[in-house]
């Protein structure tokens, strides 16, 4: 018996238990749909551990080897470390630890806390390192904040909306151009010789007396703790403190040898919004943080808190991804309503409308339930699981058709309704639970790929095992008991117009298509001879690049950045000037672009003295939201090519390059890493590699990211500095306090952090004002003082602003962008990788590798080739198991190759190249085109065991099932047309997984009922020739 049997006839034969197990798919998916998250790409996050160093005032060069060179051998080789890469900037070090996904990070971070805390070889002045590991948060939105104010006071309103916020809920705030607030005790050197101090006596002596200790406890009849209260907070109370006794006899305070100031951080960027000073706040989601419900408080909170603010301050939400998120979902949510209806309209025009009526109710029960499980399984709503749904409204479609057809044709062979409801379920109970594992199987190859793009598809399948469970729930569930219910009801007389294309069908199925399929049994060698050259016909289009493969083309951004670079050691205000000249050919751009007053850019925030997470008084960069793609009708490209020609020409301006941002997996199209060398030699490596990109068509602002920063200004000890005491270390502690500062102390004020720094008012840009430094001879007291370049020689050379390593080699990336509309970057990359880069690597002694997408892409290409072998195998098992046949799964899988025909002739002829995501599309065309397949068969089986010979058994079994296989095809196909004709820009990129789908099958389809039986002959010819026998695949009557 049935394994299934006993369950559906208990649903079926309950008054109540078909209906309850109906509302409670919908009740579970009710729950799972409002406490989902909804996003627009899944999340997707690295585990990894951060490792940072504060060492102030060293050189790239010197945090390199002294901190990077110390920690990297002792980290590198933790269990479970995947990659080891470090960042070496002025001042500071930054390591990131990658591990492998299966790593337990408590232990991990554990690990790596101790191997640090054993180092003992750190510099003396380099700070305790911090080590954390690495949290996922994501961009929800942005407010800023601007007006005609101070640098301080404006501090106050975006302090002020951050915490009202973080009360709110909002997971986490971030500021930009807030600049931390520091107290300066500015010491002239002339002061310092008068009074015989240094700068680092000074911050001693600050650090000592500016402290609140505890004395103990008072004990008596009342006990009263005692304190020694000294803290200073403000640049008065540091300015009283007492140095020491002056000769007169007075107290010689910091006053009388300095200038003390409350200022901020001259390192940190500032932020503008036009000419005003601006502070940005950055709004963020954690992994289960529902963007939506952020910006819904942020914006509630702005709007309340806004009625108390000054009316010259301006408070802007921008850059809400909110707002993009439900903006493309509603899209897709309108082309799959839009394709559901025309599904209902196919089930309404080819079956029975009781039978429709009931297998269309079955749609939104399915889809529920699958919510629910999505819910339990920690998934999200975004356009990846809810293309995925669209995509599997045919599979819920499918499993209701097989068994509501098969229902009515028993039903119309005399049995009784429940019966014949029944019946349908359980003898279709193994075609359907093989599909549907084979489908499963299909997408098993997704599993299988690890990494970001893992993590980015990966909704796929599991979106497709949740609908698949709903699916076989309700069609063996709760579709038999509603059949039976149906199908006892007198049958009402259809429509004159339903009565005639019922008629119709039946005499084209009969007649032409019968006819049809028995030429294409019977002359089964020209129908595989065709099959064969259609399908040598595709694989020549993707060979002779006809139809171009691209990884994964992003949507088009809404937000550009311009990444500005002055010569090294340009100042900060000519930064600021030549920046703002930058900015107005942005809106000179958009007056040309738009000039009947079309609003192209929305917000623009500037910040001077960094790019991304590199900071330098010569570093500028400029964001600037644009309003969304689909209220306008000039591309963003279009937008960032008018910005770069209206540029003007800028003194001291060494380059400026312009990106969109764009979603999607990380990294660039062309990304190619230099190693193995010195920082020197990798250089010139690097400017070769850039000028061979230049060369090439579509290739625009190649770069690399070894920049040169500011002379570097090398100090060796001669031999009278050696004969006074003085060496390396003490030189270079010395020097850096007086051009850095020397840390005197740090305390809280309120909730911020405050630095006391002590340093010279000096102004050392130059060789011969770096010599005329003061300093302290070592051991002598009171100090005496000579001239730097007395003690040491100073050579100066080029320095670089960051040194990167991977896994303990210096690496440099050649990046450049690349016009999408210029072919393909992949040919870029293979060119230069045959020819250009084996060169120049050996000129230069060193080793080149493709990073970024490129890098990506042969990572997810090779676990998807693994997975789709593993694939393959478990559909054949599952086939093997179903029809206890070898052969039967050949056949059955035999129409796998000709989804790639219709995929590729889809993407010729609509003009789409392939990507990843039509990979994909293939995995899921395949199990559909399987699941045809196990219908026609089960079909043609039952005949031959009720005694027809092969011919008979096939053509019967082709028209038999000709109804259900056209509703499958047709419903699904439907079910997707909709967003085949999608004009939306940020749909675009799902389109090629549309198109594989849709155009596969609609191919496909026509391949199985004419490939399949010609086939089973030559299968059956095969055999008769090992027996000996002549006449084979004919009825008794019949011969060949």
């Amino acid at each position: 018996m049935n394994p299934i049997t006993p369950a559906v006839q208990l649903f079926a034969r309950h008054r109540n238990a078909a209906n309850l197990l109906f509302f409670s798919m919908i009740m579970l998916g009710y729950f799972g749909l409002t406490n989902l998250n909804i996003q627009f790409f899944p999340t997707t996050e690295i585990k990894t551990v951060n490792i940072t160093v504060p060492w102030p005032g060293a050189t790239a060069q010197d945090v390199d080897k002294n901190i990077v060179a110390t920690v990297q051998p002792e980290v590198r080789f933790i269990d479970g470390v995947k990659e080891f890469s470090s960042t070496s900037r002025q001042g500071v070090a930054i390591m990131n630890v990658e591990f492998y996904p299966e790593t337990d990070m408590q232990r991990a971070v554990g690990d790596v806390e101790a191997a640090v805390n054993t180092l003992t070889t750190l510099p003396k002045e380099s700070e305790r390192p911090i080590i954390s590991q690495e949290t996922f948060f994501e961009p929800a939105a942005s407010i800023l904040v601007s007006g005609p104010f101070e640098e301080r006071a404006l501090r106050a309103f975006p302090k002020q909306i951050r915490d009202g916020l973080l009360e709110r809920g909002i997971d986490k705030v971030s500021l930009e151009g807030y600049r931390d607030e520091e107290i300066w005790i500015e010491a002239h050197a002339a002061q310092l010789r008068r009074y015989a101090l240094t700068p680092d006596e000074i911050a001693a002596r600050v650090a000592g007396s500016s402290l609140d200790v505890p004395g103990g406890v008072l004990r008596g009849d009342v006990e009263r703790q005692v304190r020694a209260v000294g803290l200073a907070l403000t640049a008065e109370e540091v300015g009283a403190i007492s140095l020491r006794n002056a000769s007169d006899g007075r107290q010689l305070s910091v006053n009388d040898v300095a200038r003390v100031t409350d200022t901020f951080d001259a390192s940190q960027p500032e932020g503008w919004d036009g000419d005003n000073r601006a502070i940005r706040l950055t709004l963020m989601r954690t992994k289960n943080g529902d963007a939506i419900e952020i910006t819904e408080t942020a914006r509630a909170y702005i709007g309340e808190l806004t009625k108390s603010l000054p009316p010259t301050l301006n408070v802007k939400i921008f850059d809400v991804n909110a707002d993009k998120i439900i903006q493309r979902i509603n899209v897709l949510l309108f082309n799959g309503l839009t394709g559901m209806m025309l599904v209902l309209g196919i089930l309404f025009l080819f079956l029975n409308g009781r039978i429709a009526f009931w297998v269309a109710v079955g749609i939104p029960a399915s889809l529920m339930a699958t919510f629910g499980v999505m819910f339990y399984l920690d998934m999200t709503i975004n356009m990846l699981s809810l293309f995925a749904l669209i995509m599997t409204i045919g599979i819920i479609v499918d499993d209701a058709i097989v068994v509501g057809e098969h229902s009515a044709t028993l039903f119309e062979r005399g049995e009784s309704p429940l019966t014949a409801a029944e019946g349908g379920a359980i003898r279709m109970t193994m075609p359907i639970t093989a599909a549907a594992l084979t489908t499963l199987a299909a997408f098993i190859p997704i599993l299988a790929i690890g990494g970001v793009m893992g993590q980015f598809v990966r909704d796929i399948p599991l979106v497709l095992l949740s609908v698949l469970v709903a699916s076989l729930i309700e069609c063996f569930l709760v579709l038999p008991g509603h059949l039976s219910h149906a199908l006892s009801r007198p049958p009402s007389e259809p429509a004159p117009w339903r009565k005639k294309f019922f008629d119709d069908f039946d005499t084209f199925r009969d007649t032409k298509f019968r006819a049809f399929v028995t030429r294409a049994y019977d002359q089964r060698y020209t129908t595989g001879a065709v099959g064969l050259a259609v399908l040598i016909v595709a694989i020549g289009l993707l060979a002779g690049g006809r139809v171009p493969f691209r990884f994964f083309p992003s949507p088009e951004g809404e937000v550009i950045n311009a990444y500005i670079f002055f010569q090294p050691g340009t100042k900060r205000a000519a930064t600021k000037q030549g920046t703002q000249a930058i900015e107005g050919a942005l809106y000179a751009a958009e007056k040309e672009l738009a000039p009947e007053g079309e609003k192209l850019v929305s917000v623009v925030f500037t910040q001077i003295g960094r790019t991304r997470t590199i900071t330098g008084d010569e570093r500028a960069l400029i964001s600037a939201e644009l309003t969304p793609s689909e209220d306008r009708d000039i591309r963003t490209r279009e937008i960032v090519s008018a910005w770069e020609k209206s540029m003007p020409e800028i003194a001291g301006l060494r380059y400026v390059f312009v990106r969109e941002r764009r979603g999607g997996p990380p990294g660039r199209d062309i990304d190619i890493r230099l190693q193995n060398g010195e920082p020197d030699v990798l250089k010139q490596a690097a400017l070769e590699v850039r000028q061979a990109l230049e060369q090439y068509p579509g290739i625009t602002r190649a770069r690399d990211d070894l920049f040169y920063t500011k002379q570097e200004l090398l100090l060796r000890v001669n031999a009278q500095g050696q004969a006074l005491g003085f060496t390396n270390q003490i030189i270079g502690s010395m020097t850096r306090g007086t051009l850095e500062g020397v840390i005197a102390k740090r305390f809280a004020r309120g909730d911020e952090e405050v630095t006391i720094r002590v340093l010279q008012p000096r102004d050392a840009s130059s060789p011969k004002q770096l010599e005329d430094i003061e300093l302290s001879v070592p051991g002598t007291n009171p100090p005496r003082f000579v001239p730097l370049s007395a003690v040491v020689e100073i050579v100066e050379k080029p320095g670089f602003s960051t040194i990167k390593r991977t896994d303990g080699y210096v690496t440099v990336s050649v990046v450049a962008d690349y016009d999408d509309n210029a072919g393909n970057p992949n040919d870029v990359l293979t060119s230069m990788g045959e020819d250009t880069l084996p060169q120049i690597a050996a000129k230069y002694n060193i080793d080149f590798a493709f990073g970024g997408r490129n890098q990506e892409e042969m990572e997810t290409m090779g676990s998807l080739r693994t997975g789709a072998i593993l694939g393959l195998g478990m559909i054949y098992v599952i086939l093997a198991f179903v029809f206890a046949s070898y052969s039967r799964p050949i056949i059955i899988m035999s129409v796998i190759p000709f989804g790639l025909v219709g995929m590729v002739l889809g993407h010729f002829l609509m003009g789409f190249d392939l990507t990843f995501l039509s990979m994909i599309g293939l995995l899921g065309l395949s199990g559909i085109l399987v699941n045809n397949s196990i219908i026609l068969i089960s079909r043609i089986e039952e005949r031959r065991d009720e005694g027809e010979a092969l011919r008979d058994a096939v053509i019967n079994g082709i028209c038999d099932r000709f109804r259900a296989v056209t509703l499958t095809s047709l419903t699904t196909v439907l079910g997707l047309t909709p967003l085949l004709f999608e004009t939306s820009v940020q749909a675009q990129f799902l389109l090629p997984m549309v198109i594989t789908i849709a155009w596969g099958l609609a191919f496909a389809s026509l391949i199985v009922l004419f490939l399949v039986p010609s086939v089973l002959g030559m299968q059956e010819d095969l055999r008769a020739r090992l027996r000996g026998d002549r006449t084979t695949g004919t009825s008794p009557h019949i011969a060949e």
